[in-house]
């Protein structure tokens, strides 16, 4: 095995990670309730969501990828296009 990305998350601590159903994205939920998307390719974030007050505990994708759900420290589970 070897390392083929690195990604910097600055002060947040990643708390969890999910890969999209294509393998080539993933989102990376974070302990200061953002979700990072980042393209695992490029090893590039394409796009980040304040989602939740607390950290962002849990993430799915749905079957097709137009879906995502986060779970957070503030107790709510949220549903994002």
């Amino acid at each position: 095995m070897q390392e083929v990305a690195n990604l910097d998350t600055g002060d947040a601590i990643a708390h969890v990670v999910e890969f999209d159903k294509s393998g080539k994205s993933v989102a990376v939920g974070c302990s200061d309730g953002e979700i990072k998307f980042v393209n695992v390719e490029r090893n590039e974030v394409t796009s980040q969501i304040k989602a939740h007050e607390g950290s962002v505990s849990d993430l799915v994708f749905n079957q097709d990828n137009s879906t995502i759900y986060s779970v957070g420290g503030d107790g709510i589970v949220k549903v994002w296009r």
